[in-house]
């Protein structure tokens, strides 16, 4: 870039209307999708403050504002405060309000995940027999599901992490489905391949109905022989598909979502201009979904931890770039039921992410600063609290032995309809 176009300033320099196209903190670390955004208000500015940028490359072409200009001083504060303000520390603490979007239509997510999980443990049994699919069962839950993804998106995700043992394929599944649907609508994927997308996310396991049950999770390392076994299922899938009336994108998407960009996937080892653009949507969220819900012999990790192991993914050459930073958008750095740590040593869970505000998410306060288990857990909407006191400094995992204290943070289906 040529540097009479562009030019470096301090956060504190940085104004609404100009043109940022570099941080200075890593892109996984910025509270953006991209670097290059436009500075819409004053609460972007905040934003990347609060992520620690303290240096931003300026356009000084394109920008509202070119560069910064000398500001009128300030008007004076007043000199006092009406006598009907609530003291900071009272205000900060009360529950947020509630947001009445969310909550009727998480009773709408809650019916449809239940609906998701019988057809997919339906279409188990029947792909064990090797029996065909019936499409015209599945296509109302792939509508449904759209439709309520574009009702309020945060609903259904807010779904998306809970898992039981007993039922780990469906919940796989489940997560695939709604997530690889949502990222389809966020990059605007033409309806009619939405639909064979959303097709291709419920039956993408059907080969590991045919494999031995002690693979899916195991807590040991494959042997040679269970790895290439399980690196079959895409084919085993394909086969079993092959006796159902299918879209053809939908069994290519299928028989796709484990090939890289760089050839290093499998079962055939393709490349970048050989997989089909919808098989990568598929193959960057499963990828995500297989991490957090440990599906295969790797160690679960926390959605947090899935997502920058992406993001290192996407560097090399392996995921697409764009669909992983898609992705971390759509999840959020803090996604719902992430445990989380605060800078206060309280520890919480998130409930809501902002898409406005992805390092400011609501959050439930289990544990005070001292480990004690707060008899009502605190909603605290972390964009509301004053001087910036609280704050997220990292999320953990409850379940990890150095997490074991924290147990009553992993939290189940019951506990989100009625919290």
């Amino acid at each position: 870039m040529s540097s009479e176009h562009y030019k470096v300033i301090t956060i504190d320099d940085l104004r609404v209307g100009m043109l940022v196209t570099k941080l200075d903190i890593a892109w996984l670390d910025s509270p953006f999708l991209s670097h290059t955004r436009a500075i819409k208000d004053m609460a972007d500015i905040q934003a990347l403050r609060q992520a620690g940028v303290k240096t931003v490359t300026i356009d000084l072409d394109r920008g509202l504002i070119a560069a910064p200009e000398p500001e009128a001083p300030p008007p004076p504060a007043p000199i006092a405060e009406p006598e009907n303000v609530m003291p900071t520390e009272v205000a900060t603490t009360q529950p947020p309000p509630s947001n009445p979007s969310f909550d009727r239509e998480l009773q709408v997510a809650v019916k449809l995940r239940s609906d998701i999980k019988k057809a997919v443990e339906r279409l188990t049994g029947a792909l064990e027999l090797g029996a065909p699919v019936n499409v015209k069962e599945l296509v109302p839950l792939v509508d449904s599901t759209l439709d309520s993804l574009e009702r309020n998106d945060q609903a259904l995700m807010s779904l998306v992490h809970l898992s039981r043992k007993a039922h780990k394929l469906a919940d796989h599944v489940f997560g695939t489905f709604c997530l690889v649907l949502n990222l389809a609508l966020l990059r605007k994927v033409p309806a009619s391949e939405r639909e064979q997308l959303g097709l291709a996310a419920l039956l993408h396991e059907a080969g590991w109905t045919q494999l031995p049950l002690n693979l899916i999770g195991k807590h040991t390392p494959y042997t040679a022989a269970e790895r290439v076994l399980v690196q079959k299922h895409t084919q085993i899938g394909n086969q079993i598909l092959s006796h159902s009336e299918l879209p053809e994108l939908t069994r290519r998407i299928v028989a796709e979502h484990h090939e890289l960009l760089d050839g290093s996937g499998y079962p055939n080892g393709l490349r970048r201009e050989q997989i089909h653009p919808l098989s990568q949507f598929l193959t960057v969220v499963d990828t995500y979904e297989e991490r957090v819900h440990q599906l295969t012999d790797e160690p679960g990790m926390t959605p947090t931890t899935a997502l920058r192991s992406l993001f290192l993914d996407a560097e090399r050459g392996a995921l697409s770039p764009d669909l992983v930073a898609s992705l971390i958008n759509l999840v959020g750095i803090y996604p719902p039921t992430a445990a989380v740590v605060l800078n206060t040593g309280e520890r919480g869970v998130v409930r809501q992410r902002h898409p406005e505000a992805p390092l400011q998410p609501l959050v439930a306060i289990h544990y005070d600063p001292a480990g004690h288990i707060l008899e009502t857990p605190l909603l605290v909407d972390l964009r509301q609290v004053a001087d910036n006191r609280r704050a997220i400094t990292g999320a953990f995992d409850p379940i990890a032995p150095s997490g074991q204290q924290w147990r009553r943070l992993v939290l189940t289906e019951e506990q989100l309809r009625v919290g």
